[in-house]
């Protein structure tokens, strides 16, 4: 079990007393959610040990993590890049951890996540690589990901030209475990597969082989990373509610959804690399609980993201004088690595208070400052810190946030854990590309669109020039 945690959950400012706005929440109505939140994680619970919700489980499973250790390993003797193809839940985990802790903190294999299809980003990376150095990680449960199939094709290609016999040892399939397109590819053709719990979604997977893998090949430890999840696992099942962060920030937050809507969570974070984790639990937060209940009312809370101390100058002065829509959280890391100082000078009479401080002192002043500021105009405002840079700390605060959204979604009454409302922008897509079966959908969204378009307006400058022909 990890030693040396440290996570900081500071709720004081959500409080009735500490809000002079009316926005607080009082002593009766923290009470009150506590106790929805304990009745509400009972639910997931009970989900948890009929098979049905597998996430509770991964950071207990230390053999398959061995095993995933050992193919890194492997992998890294022979490549020097990996391109990981894959989009939402398949990229952003790994995405969050590499860049919260920094790539340059881990010596590995450089990972390259390719999480879109503009031909403008994918075609100059996969260009970019040195392919016969490449081994290329496909991800998809069904392998019927049109994004990632798209992808997976031109990474074939590529493999094909540098290596037309040993192409498919370049190659590794991360998949549903029995079935599904890419589970035959790894069959028939004899490529490297590995599996994604069948009760694991693709946003709570970051601690499968789908972040696993692409973690332990750039050098992080995942032993670290899932012991990191395991202390937080433990301490949601060990504490008292009152006293109990994932309870508490359930309360919080599913408070300021039904009794008190926000219709924003704005997520301001202060430290290198907590933007991409503030990235990963967008999808997460929005994905998660955006349902339509069993009744059909739309429930739900738009996640935003803001970076100190850039957005600062950019937003704040929304955040302080504009719609009272919105609950704050800010994320900090408790230290930061660099600890360079501002030298002395006499350009500006500022100068006389920075010079020859740590440029940290005004880092902090900077997040004090914003916090400071919101809290006066009487926005509610949750301040979690984050102890130190490192698998221990992400794994447990990223295991937090799964068990935080999935409660939250018990107490608005919505499964956590599906998305229907992804699913017909899929179908509108595919129908648009004209997979059989769907002319039906593709003849209803071009009468749709032939009505829209008579709003349209388009700008056009045209070349001109003297003509010269006469």
């Amino acid at each position: 079990m990890s030693k040396g945690m440290h996570l900081s959950f500071d709720f004081s400012l959500v409080l009735e007393s500490n809000l002079k706005s009316g926005d607080g929440m009082s002593s009766a109505a923290m009470k009150a959610g506590i106790r929805r939140a304990r009745t509400a994680a009972k639910v997931t619970e009970a989900r948890h040990t009929a098979g049905q919700v597998g996430f509770p489980d991964l950071p207990f499973k230390l053999e398959e993590a061995k095993a995933i250790g050992r193919m890194a390993a492997a992998l890294r003797k022979k490549y020097s890049h990996m391109l990981v193809l894959g989009i939402g839940g398949s990229a952003l985990g790994t995405k969050a951890i590499i860049e919260g802790i920094g790539a340059g903190a881990r010596k590995g294999m450089a990972v390259h996540v390719a999480d879109n299809v503009d031909p403008d980003f994918f075609f100059p990376l996969l260009r970019s690589l040195p392919m016969e150095k490449t081994v290329v990680v496909a991800i998809s449960k069904s392998g019927t990901t049109a994004e990632t199939n798209s992808q997976l094709a031109l990474a074939m290609d590529a493999l094909k030209k540098v290596n037309p016999k040993g192409w498919r040892d370049q190659l590794v399939l991360i998949t549903d475990p029995k079935t599904g397109v890419f589970r035959k590819l790894a069959t028939d053709d004899g490529i490297a597969a590995l599996s994604v719990p069948p009760n694991v979604g693709g946003r709570f997977s970051v601690l499968t082989p789908v972040g696993l893998l692409p973690l332990a090949a750039a050098g992080f430890s995942i032993d670290r990373l899932l012991d990191g999840a395991a202390w937080m696992e433990a301490m949601f099942r060990g504490v008292p509610g009152d006293d109990n962060p994932v309870i508490k920030a359930a309360a919080v937050y599913a408070h300021y959804m039904v009794e008190n809507p926000k219709s924003v969570q704005l997520w301001f974070t202060y430290g290198q690399g907590l933007d991409r984790v503030a990235e990963w639990w967008q999808q997460l937060w929005g994905e998660s609980l955006g349902k339509k209940r069993p009744g059909g009312v739309s429930v739900g809370q738009t996640p935003a993201r803001a970076v100190g101390v850039t957005d600062q100058h950019s937003q704040v002065q929304l955040f302080q004088d504009g719609p009272a829509d919105k609950v704050y959280t800010f994320v900090k890391w408790m230290e930061g690595r660099e600890k360079g100082k501002v030298p002395k000078a006499t350009f500006s009479p500022d100068m006389a208070m920075l010079g020859n401080r740590p440029l940290r002192d005004l880092f902090e002043a900077e997040f004090q400052g914003t916090i400071g500021a919101l809290w006066d105009a009487g926005r509610p405002i949750v301040r979690l810190e984050v102890g130190e840079r490192d698998e221990r700390h992400l794994g447990a605060f990223l295991h937090f946030w799964m068990w935080v959204t999935a409660i939250v979604g018990d107490i608005l009454g919505v499964d956590a854990f599906d998305q229907p409302g992804v699913e017909k922008g899929k179908k509108i897509s595919r129908a648009l590309m004209g997979e059989k079966g769907t002319e039906a959908v593709r003849t209803a969204f071009d009468r749709k669109s032939a009505k829209r378009m008579r709003d349209e307006i388009h700008l056009e400058e045209r070349e001109s020039g003297n003509d010269d022909s006469e």
